[in-house]
């Protein structure tokens, strides 16, 4: 995050031995926001699936754009994750392509529910006047880690950085229609098609941003 974006959010310090309870309010934040929506998500409630009363929980957390924006590193942690464990071999950009998206959707497809709370976290922090940076700042942390799964391929270099950054926006973009379809319809058979016509695509696409990938 930007620095001046870091100062329009209001970070409670880290407290002592306060890690632990944290996490406890973190997920609660996310099961609550799962099980009632973001907007419903109300501190009280958080407090209450936690376990913690409501001072406890502003102790950790000045208010619930703080918590949705913990929850919110929280998700892109879990997917950093299961990201890197899924990709341990080194391979060429066609490959990858076909694997990363092949994943992406699998990940929409497995956690719905955390799916949509990301969708209804960007939507709720574009209605705080303080907090629309969160809203950017989620857009980039995705498009990091699909950036960077991209760039260790062995015939990517550091010089094809400009053009990776225009692949990762083309298959972001995408995606986000691919899981708005899934979230309201839950076509499989549609969306199962409208993801493989997305890898030949992206391939099309990377073979002629750098030709020197080309199959």
């Amino acid at each position: 995050m930007a620095g001046s974006e870091a100062l329009k959010i209001r970070r409670s310090p880290v407290r002592p031995q306060s890690t632990g309870r944290r996490e406890q309010i973190i997920g609660a934040a996310l099961t609550v926001m799962i099980s009632n929506g973001v907007y419903n998500a109300t501190t009280r409630r958080i407090a209450e699936a936690a376990g913690v009363n409501v001072a406890t929980l502003h102790y950790h957390f000045h208010d619930k754009e703080e918590i949705i924006f913990s929850a919110m590193e929280e998700l892109a942690s879990r997917y950093r994750n299961t990201l890197s464990a899924r990709f341990t071999q080194t391979q060429d950009l066609h490959d990858r392509i076909h694997d990363l998206l092949w994943f992406i959707w699998g990940e929409i497809e497995k956690a719905p529910g955390e799916q949509l709370v990301l969708q209804e976290m960007t939507l709720y922090v574009l209605r705080v006047s303080h907090a629309e940076h969160l809203a950017a700042q989620k857009e980039r942390e995705i498009k990091s880690l699909y950036s960077a799964s991209l760039r260790e391929c062995r015939d990517v270099g550091r010089q094809d950085e400009p053009r990776i950054e225009e692949l990762t926006d083309f298959i972001y973009a995408c995606f986000v229609g691919i899981l708005n379809q899934w979230l309201a319809t839950r076509d499989e058979p549609s969306l199962v098609r409208t993801t493989g016509n997305l890898i030949e695509a992206a391939q099309a696409l990377a073979s002629r941003l750098l030709p020197h990938c080309r199959r």
